[in-house]
């Protein structure tokens, strides 16, 4: 049996860990910026991130058609044996797009994924300048490049009216090669900002939220 009266174990040394798994792990939304920031750099972070809040909020909307199509499938699959053309094609569809629209959401709120096992022993003032360096040497020219190389794909799609070669539905792919691509401007427009976050916490030794 066992033992009530026994030492309850203290968790509260644990309670931050795995804190980018929290809808509210970061961002600038519903927070109030240090006064020392530049007034400049200070507006943008909190139009950035609440427009990155806003936007990523619409895009989890998604799921609800997802959903639905699944559902239709299911249903019309099983009960009536009348597959659809269509479920399988807008549910695969429909989740890229989330999940490139929701991307910039996610960078707002630190659920990206990081190496932090090593990244949460820095300072504050080295974390900064760790994302620093890694935001202007790896990210922004990356998501540009991504985004120069979606535009292109995405005007030869729409100009030639692509459709999708590995459907029986064949569907329009111009659309979605847009939101993807539109995505990828959000990630770079949220990239803004985080730059600015890491560049005061580089030299205040503290982040700005």
């Amino acid at each position: 049996m066992i033992n009530e009266d026994q030492d309850k174990i203290d968790f509260s040394e644990y309670e931050n860990v795995g804190d980018e798994l929290l809808a509210d792990a970061g961002g600038a939304v519903g927070k109030t910026l240090p006064d020392d920031m530049h007034p400049l750099a200070r507006k943008a972070v909190y139009a950035i991130d609440n427009f990155s809040n806003w936007q990523g909020r619409i895009a989890c909307l998604l799921i609800v058609p997802i959903i639905f199509g699944m559902f239709y499938e299911v249903i019309a699959r099983s009960f009536f044996l009348a597959p659809t053309l269509w479920a399988y094609d807008l549910s695969r569809i429909l989740y890229g797009v989330s999940f490139m629209l929701g991307a910039a959401y996610a960078l707002m709120r630190g659920l990206h994924i990081r190496a932090d096992f090593l990244y949460r022993g820095f300072t504050e003032r080295t974390q900064g300048r760790v994302d620093l360096i890694l935001y202007l040497v790896l990210f922004m020219p990356s998501m540009l490049f991504f985004l120069k190389a979606g535009y292109d794909f995405s005007l030869k799609s729409f100009m030639q009216g692509e459709r999708a070669g590995d459907s029986t539905w064949a569907p329009i792919v111009w659309p979605v090669k847009i939101a993807l691509t539109t995505g990828v401007f959000f990630l770079c427009i949220q990239g803004v900002s985080e730059i600015l976050k890491s560049w005061y916490a580089a030299t205040r030794g503290k982040w700005p939220v």
